[in-house]
């Protein structure tokens, strides 16, 4: 009598378990289908990816660093040319999630160097006194404006900027 109640105890206990699983399982499932529901709806920019970005205004009074990061258009482009290659967009997903990282230390290097600075895409323009301006050459450029006394602009690669110009030529 003992061992019958012991197992039914035992087989309870595991309904009980499984039930709750299948239950947050469920919930899950249930939240991200709403998820997806509401993301349908939205732009994919409006996903952690891509940063709202603007241009930049500077006073040209002290130095100032403008971290510049590949717009959204140039991803686009780029996924469009490899994007019926599978090998070609596997490689292009392992170089954006490089990338991510390449990015990330530029701003912990900004940030560790205790400097004032901005972040924006290279589709937009930062602005300096008397009307000057630096707009990248390429929505595709990627590194790090220094925007020294009298709005003198100097664009560093983000390599060269992380790891001086020897490395960043290999």
């Amino acid at each position: 009598m003992k061992k019958a109640f012991l197992l039914s105890a035992i087989v309870c206990a595991l309904g009980m378990m499984t039930a709750c699983k299948s239950g947050t399982a469920n919930e899950n499932t249930a939240d991200s289908s709403a998820d997806s529901t509401h993301m349908q709806g939205q732009p994919y920019t409006d996903t952690s990816m891509f940063k709202k970005t603007e241009d930049i205004y500077v006073d040209g009074n002290q130095t100032e660093y403008v971290f510049i990061f590949r717009s959204e258009g140039c991803f686009y482009r780029m996924l469009h040319d490899v994007e019926n290659d599978s090998v070609e967009l596997e490689n292009f997903y392992i170089a954006e999630d490089d990338l991510g990282y390449y990015c990330y230390e530029c701003s912990q290097k900004l940030e560790s160097m205790g400097v004032k600075y901005h972040e924006t895409s290279a589709d937009k323009t930062v602005y300096c006194q008397g009307g000057l301006a630096y707009r990248p050459q390429d929505c595709c450029d990627c590194g790090v404006l220094i925007v020294k006394p009298g709005c003198q602009f100097e664009f560093v690669d983000l390599m060269e900027f992380l790891f001086g110009q020897e490395d960043s030529e290999q």
